[in-house]
């Protein structure tokens, strides 16, 4: 049986990606306010919001962790491709 492990409350934005890093401490979550939101996937820190990345200027359509998993990587209706660290 299938059953929900957390609830992360974005407010007003709509998460429109989602990325998992590969020692799944992190789940990185773009979306519709140009923001990406780290999701601490640890302890009882699990489902805390614990860092928002800013720096698009229109929603963040994608995000991905590089295969090293020492940066990420987002995409934007604002036409740019981002790299963060």
């Amino acid at each position: 049986m299938v059953q929900e492990l957390m609830q992360v409350d974005t407010g007003d934005a709509i998460a429109l990606s989602v990325a998992f890093d590969r020692n799944a401490k992190y789940i990185a979550v773009g979306s519709s306010d140009a923001e990406i939101r780290m999701i601490s996937m640890q302890g009882d820190k699990m489902g805390e919001i614990s860092a928002v990345l800013k720096g698009h200027d229109d929603a963040v359509n994608g995000v991905v962790f590089n295969h090293d998993n020492n940066a990420l990587y987002s995409v934007s209706s604002d036409g740019t491709i981002r790299s963060w660290k």
